[in-house]
């Protein structure tokens, strides 16, 4: 128990000292989120293109993250692999030749593993202040987007393309606020 308490302190001070990582990828939420809503009506084809670039950008940009705040040991692995299978279906979506309904499938499997993921992270932090549940229910939300999908695959367009619109805009605050909190955390008292 003792050895996971410290990690978990060890991954708040180096989230902490890189807060603004972490505020990136909610902007880049925010952005993708607010694309789709602005533009109910685009194509499923366009969704999952735009969706494409956007896990690619946001996977690269986690690994990175995860890369950057832990040179000295592996302790942000969920951050990593999260990156890894947004990079690996960022690439499927802008490359393999499938309808876009078959996508939106592959999209809610994303959503269960970097949910689950984003929870790990989030409760490997220290129980203090609203750091670690802002992460774990960014996680929360991509859950949910899951189960949106999974309900949603079979009705009009516009529903698909706004769930994953308020999935982008929801995740992004959830994650602007997560880097939020710990820029207050790493400020010096």
């Amino acid at each position: 128990m003792r050895r996971g308490n410290e990690m978990g302190h060890l991954l708040l001070a180096t989230l902490a000292r890189n807060w603004w990582m972490i505020g990136a990828r909610g902007v880049l939420a925010v952005v993708f989120g607010l694309l789709l809503l602005l533009r109910p009506g685009t194509p499923l084809d366009r969704v999952v293109s735009l969706f494409g670039i956007y896990a690619i950008l946001d996977g690269v940009w986690a690994m990175a993250a995860a890369l950057w705040v832990t040179r000295t040991s592996l302790i942000a692995w969920p951050v990593l692999l999260e990156g890894a299978v947004s990079l690996v279906l960022g690439m499927v979506a802008e490359s393999w030749p499938l309808m876009p309904r078959d996508l939106i499938s592959a999209i809610a499997t994303w959503a269960v593993l970097t949910g689950v993921l984003e929870i790990v992270a989030g409760v490997s932090l220290p129980r203090r202040g609203p750091r670690y549940w802002l992460l774990a229910a960014a996680g929360g939300f991509s859950l949910f987007l899951a189960v949106l999908l999974l309900v949603l695959p079979y009705t009009s367009e516009p529903r698909v393309v706004g769930a994953l619109g308020t999935y982008g805009l929801v995740f992004g605050i959830a994650l602007l606020a997560a880097a939020a909190s710990l820029r207050r955390a790493a400020a010096p008292r």
